[in-house]
This record gives C-alpha cells, sequence and structure tokens, in this order.
C-alpha cells in the first residue's frame, strides 16, 4: 500500500464508533494522479494488492478495509461523469469486493484513503502494525513515537479522535 501515499498532507486518524469499534483513516495525496485529469487505475491490480496486503497482516483485531479515491479541490458540474474503483475486503472474505464511486468532474487532484475497522483493542500494536505495513518508510520512528504518545489516552479511553499528520521532509 506503500506506493499509493506521498509525504504531502499526510494524515493518519483515528476514531472510536459506537459499536465497540476502532477506525482507521490514513489519507494523502495520491501518487499516481496526474494534475487536472480523471484518475485511471486499473482495479484489478488494485484488488490483487489490497488481498496481498490483507495477508501480510497478522493481527485479529482488523476486521475489515476500504480504498477509495476522492477529489481534491473540485467543483461537481456532473459534466464529465466517469467512475474510480473502491476496493473492499474483511474478515471471512478470501477476495476483494471491487465496486466504483462516481465522479461527476476533473479535479486538480487526487487523494487515496485506507479505512480500516478494528475490533476495541487497549494495546497500540494493531494499529501501529497496520500503519507501518500500510505506510512503510512514510511512518519513521519520529513518528510512531509521537503517534504511539497521542494514542495512548485514546486507548484508555479518555479521548475519541486521534488526528495525526507526518512531517514533510525538507531538503
Amino acid at each position: 500500500m506503500r506506493n499509493f501515499f506521498t509525504n504531502v498532507d499526510l494524515s493518519v486518524s483515528l476514531a472510536r464508533l459506537s459499536e465497540d469499534k476502532i477506525e482507521l483513516v490514513i489519507e494523502s495525496d495520491f501518487v499516481g494522479s496526474q494534475r487536472k485529469s480523471q484518475l485511471y487505475v486499473n482495479s484489478k491490480k488494485l484488488g490483487e494488492e489490497v488481498e496481498r496486503f490483507w495477508k501480510s497482516i497478522k493481527t485479529k483485531k482488523l476486521l475489515s478495509l476500504r480504498l477509495c479515491f476522492d477529489e481534491i479541490d473540485y467543483y461537481d458540474d456532473e459534466v464529465d461523469v466517469y467512475e474510480t474503483p473502491r476496493i473492499a475486503i474483511e474478515r471471512g472474505l478470501r477476495r476483494a469486493v471491487i465496486s466504483s464511486q462516481r465522479h461527476g468532474s476533473v479535479p486538480k487532484d487526487w487523494s487515496g484513503r485506507l479505512t480500516f475497522i478494528f475490533a476495541d483493542t487497549t494495546t497500540k500494536t494493531p494499529i501501529i502494525e497496520v500503519i507501518e505495513n500500510a505506510l512503510g518508510d512514510l511512518f519513521t520512528s519520529k513518528d510512531e513515537k509521537i503517534f504511539s504518545k497521542e494514542l495512548k489516552p485514546f486507548l484508555q479511553k479518555k479521548v475519541k479522535y486521534v488526528n495525526y499528520s507526518t512531517e514533510e521532509e525538507e531538503d
């Protein structure tokens, strides 16, 4: 999944859902987007990539995963109508389910968003494992240290949300 994201506007957020579940969202500018153009991605290859990623995760706390694409800075005028893939997989499925999302305009750019649903947990290990596997070297040890500190009150149920943005490295 690492090859979908850039460190531009990379954010990781957690929310506690009402039914004893945790939602993790990883979002950034999409690597494969071309400025001011429709998004052309191979849904079959994306599905295979999601299946490989799903199989690489060892934790049983992860219940589902969704991958979708969103427009950045757009006006929905329904002139250029087309679809982009949405990929989902959940516990109990062997194959990813591929559907589509309708778009009605050509945006300035695209973002990629991974949404994970976890069973409620009091340990950071399953969440950190998924983030590290999804982001690879974009999520540095420094990022992990800072995120873990923010994650502690969330896991203790003292806060309902955690929002973290990684720092862009300067050249």
